[in-house]
């Protein structure tokens, strides 16, 4: 048969287009031409972008992100729709002459786009048949398969069960399918759903993913090449906010590091990639496997010869001093870790490991051996209060960390979601299911106090510079800041700015208007400065890192 794998174009206000690389779809490409398949890969997110107006469903927003904002501390510039038009989809989809099309549905907001690829497709010949996989529809299965446009849905790892299925397309016997695990189909009309039951043991077994199928040139980490790479599949914390069980289930799962530096060797040989990020749901989990695997690229590559990052997140629970040490020497610069919440009863309550003590021993680690941190913070998760978000952001401005401000969004089949929806506070429409739509308010909480709260860890991480380039004083409190910047008044703008933060308690953005710049007072929540200002007046503020 003939495949056409394909990643949508999405819409949203921004995009990490190193994040987007269709790494999933090139390991079935892999797989599917080893099972004697001819494929190609259809990236619909191309590096073009262009304005859109933001749809009706989150139309709330327009007042929360003003796109003129000329100030360092803005947010979003624009609603876009990244990647190629529909009509340039069309055509490539026809160009194609595939038989059978995989499209990818891998984050619940962005499904409407996927089945958009499927409505294309169906058009040209209602008679080609639709596949769809990813992470929403592993969540949410049987609610893909109630469009008629979806032929079937694969959930789960699908470079077994994609070729598995094909076969019995090929046959066109359903009772075949029945015999299949993580796929859903029709039958008479009903929707039917096999129960996800296996995961692949061996990942060694499946082949590299087909990069040659890839625009690598646009995936890059500054000016160097770019590529995902996955060591491991599994985690076993089942956190209440995250679906990677559903996906990828909670056995973890690993590839020897002899295999994942062969593949590395591969990428830099034939594409000349020197950045991997690597994409696992808890590449750490096993140490000792991590140390090996750093220690055989510090044996090939040499010391720092690679960039390395793990943008999915690593989990500070499984890291110690010698890890640290050997992902310091083989490339990474950065590491990104998952704290939270400063309170202990939301991390029992998210099913979370360990918590403040070890994380603060994991910093002294990180600072010795010189790896900069961004410790990420959840905030609107249900049950959270204002205190608690703001004095988790005052825990980590006294750390010497980026705080990455992430705004819980609510997905299918997980713990929390179930508990949003009992609760009658999960937005009517999917498409408000993005941190970027502020998607939950309770009784402790308004969206408006998250987007202050969002504003408030832009402008720490900024003060945080300031130090880091020696701009600004390390370790001085808010009330030092104040003095310092009354004596500063007029000099730059941005000092004018967090002068009328911290006097007014609210924010202010710079506008341009008849070619002269003014500066204009924006919706804040007073319940979060007010708190926040009150209780971190005389806190100490640190640097983000130590070099």
């Amino acid at each position: 048969m003939k495949i056409l794998l394909i990643q949508p174009p999405v819409c949203d206000f921004y995009r990490t287009s190193i994040r987007t690389q269709p790494i999933g779809l090139a390991y079935l490409a892999a797989s599917l031409k080893t099972d004697g398949h001819e494929v190609e890969i259809l990236d619909g997110q191309t590096a073009r972008k262009r304005s859109i107006p933001i749809p009706s469903e989150l139309s709330y927003l327009r007042d929360f992100y003003p796109f003129d904002d000329r100030s360092p501390f803005k947010l979003y510039t624009g609603y876009y729709h990244f990647g190629m038009n529909s009509k340039e989809i069309e055509q490539k989809i026809k160009d194609s002459k595939a038989d059978v099309f995989g499209v990818s549905s891998s984050f619940t907001p962005y499904h409407g786009e996927a089945l958009e690829m499927a409505r294309i497709i169906k058009k040209w010949d209602e008679r080609k048949i639709v596949i769809m996989g990813g992470a929403h529809v592993s969540c949410d299965p049987e609610g893909v398969l109630q469009s008629p446009l979806v032929d079937y849905v694969v959930l789960g790892e699908g470079e077994v069960r994609l070729p598995l299925l094909l076969k019995q397309i090929g046959k066109k016997e359903a009772k075949d399918i029945r015999g299949i695990d993580g796929i859903g189909y029709r039958e008479e009309g009903e929707i039917k759903i096999n129960p996800l039951q296996t995961f692949i043991q061996d990942l060694d077994i499946l082949p590299p993913p087909t990069r040659e199928f890839l625009d690598l040139g646009q995936y890059r980490i500054g000016k160097k090449r770019s590529t995902m790479i996955i060591t491991s599949r599994g985690c076993p914390h089942e956190c209440a906010y995250c679906s990677t069980h559903l996906v990828m289930g909670t056995s973890f799962r690993t590839r020897t590091p002899e295999a994942v530096l062969k593949e590395m060797i591969e990428c830099r040989e034939r594409y000349d990639i020197q950045a991997f990020d690597i994409e696992d749901d808890n590449f750490t989990l096993d140490q000792g496997r991590a140390k090996r695997l750093m220690s055989l690229m510090i044996e090939r590559f040499g010391e720092g010869k690679i960039e390395l990052s793990a943008m999915n997140g690593i989990s500070f629970t499984s890291l110690d001093g010698e890890l640290l040490t050997f992902m310091k020497r083989a490339g990474f610069h950065t590491i990104n870790l998952s704290y939270v919440s400063i309170d202990p009863t939301t991390k029992v309550k998210m099913r979370r490991p360990k918590g403040t003590s070890e994380f603060d021993h994991i910093l002294k680690e990180t600072e010795q051996v010189g790896l900069h941190v961004i410790a990420y913070a959840i905030l609107g998760m249900p049950g959270q209060t204002i205190e608690e978000m703001v004095d988790t952001f005052i825990y980590l401005m006294g750390r010497k960390v980026l705080i990455g401000p992430s705004v819980y969004y609510p997905t299918p089949g997980t713990p929390l979601f179930k508990k949003c929806k009992m609760d009658g506070i999960l937005p009517a429409h999917p498409s408000q299911w993005r941190s970027s739509a502020l998607p939950i308010e309770t009784e402790e909480f308004s969206r408006l106090d998250l987007l202050t709260l969002f504003r408030l860890a832009r402008v720490i991480n900024f003060i945080k510079g300031k130090m880091d380039r020696e701009e600004l004083e390390e370790g001085m409190t808010w009330r030092e800041l104040l003095q310092v910047l009354k004596d500063q008044k007029g000099k730059e703008g941005w000092m004018d700015l967090i002068l009328l933060l911290i006097n007014e308690k609210n924010f202010y953005s710079i506008k341009r208007t008849q070619g002269k710049l003014s500066i204009i007072r924006v919706e804040s929540s007073r319940r979060v400065l007010d708190y926040f200002f009150k209780k971190a007046l005389e806190s100490p503020i640190l640097r983000s890192r130590s070099d």
